[in-house]
Formats: C-alpha cells, structure tokens, sequence
C-alpha cells in the first residue's frame, strides 16, 4: 500500500518540537491550537497527526487523544 513516508503525519509549520497525537472519538473534529493558532484535523480515516507541543499539552486533557511514537 503506501510508504511510511506517505503515512506520516504532516509536520505543523513554524516548530521544532512535535508530538505526533492519536485520536480515540468517533467523529471528525477540527481543533485550534491555543498556543499556537494552528488548526489540527482528526478523523477515523487519519487519527494520527503531529501536535506542535505547545498545544499537545492542552489538547491532551480531553482524553480523546493520546501521544503514539
């Protein structure tokens, strides 16, 4: 199917450090980093996407996400 490098998640713009998140819910959400203004979209069809992490921390305490390697 694809390559690893096609199922990486994109890279938020402007970071350094990112933390690649994973989505547990069901539906598709859109949400805005509250440090950084950067808008994260999840989905069931891509549930892993890299957080910088600034916003990881806040976005974290939902407990609809958690941090994969």
């Amino acid at each position: 199917m694809g390559s690893d490098q096609e199922r990486a998640a994109p890279q938020p713009k402007g970071t350094g450090t990112v933390l690649n998140l994973m989505y547990y819910g069901y539906a598709s959400v859109n949400i805005r980093g509250p440090f950084t203004g950067q808008l994260y979209q999840f989905s069931r069809l891509r549930p892993v996407q890299a957080v910088d992490s600034r916003d990881a921390q806040s976005i974290l305490r939902t407990r609809l996400f958690r941090r994969v390697p």
